[in-house]
C-alpha cells in the first residue's frame, strides 16, 4: 500500500524545493505521519520533494521509500531528481527491519499477494524529457542513462522504471 502524501504536500507537511524552506525537510508533523506510514506498513512516495526532505525522511524511516517518477541529478538538474548523495543514502534503507503490518494485516512479506516483499527503497527513472535530458526531447538511451547511473551509485537492485500518475510521459 502506497500514498503520496508527501508527494502532493504542501508547505504545511514537507518543504518541497518550490518555495523558500519554512521545515528544513519535515515539518513536526510530517515526521508523525512519516511515523504513522511506517506503522501501517505504508510506502513513503519522495518524488516531488526537496533534497532536504528527501534526507530527513531516509534518515527517520523504518521501512524502504520510493522514488515514484523520478531521474538521476547528475545527469540532469531538475530539482525533482534524485543527486547521488541521496542515491547513496537510499542504500542504507533497504537493511534496516520493516516495522507495521503489511495485506490483510499479515507481516510484511506474508499473504498471497505479496510473497516476498522487498526490503529496499527504488528510485523509479520516469520517460519525461524534462527530468531525462533538461530538454524538449529525450530519447530511450538518455532513460537508460539514468537507470546505469542509479545502478552505479546506488545498486542495480534500488532502481526501476517509473512514471507519473497519469501514466508514463
Amino acid at each position: 500500500l502506497m500514498l503520496s502524501p508527501l508527494c502532493r504536500a504542501d508547505n504545511w507537511l514537507v518543504d518541497t524545493g518550490e518555495e523558500q524552506p519554512l521545515h528544513h525537510g519535515l515539518s513536526s508533523f510530517g515526521k508523525k505521519v512519516l511515523a504513522e506510514m511506517n506503522r501501517l506498513g505504508m510506502i513513503v512516495d519522495l518524488a516531488h520533494v526537496s533534497v532536504d526532505t528527501m534526507k530527513v525522511v531516509l534518515n527517520l524511516t523504518k521501512a524502504p521509500v520510493v522514488f515514484s517518477h523520478s531521474s538521476a541529478f547528475s545527469l540532469c538538474q531538475n530539482r525533482r531528481n534524485v543527486p547521488d548523495d541521496v542515491l547513496r543514502m537510499v542504500v542504507s534503507t533497504g537493511a534496516q527491519p520493516r516495522v507495521g503490518r503489511g495485506l490483510a494485516g499479515l507481516p510484511w512479506g506474508s499473504g498471497p499477494l505479496l510473497p516476498q516483499a522487498s526490503k529496499d527503497s527504488l528510485v523509479m527513472v520516469n520517460f519525461y524529457n524534462d527530468y531525462v535530458t533538461c530538454g524538449n526531447t529525450a530519447q530511450l538511451v538518455d532513460v537508460a542513462n539514468h537507470m546505469d547511473h542509479v545502478k552505479k551509485v546506488a545498486g542495480a537492485r534500488y532502481v526501476g522504471f517509473g512514471g507519473d500518475y497519469d501514466g508514463v510521459t
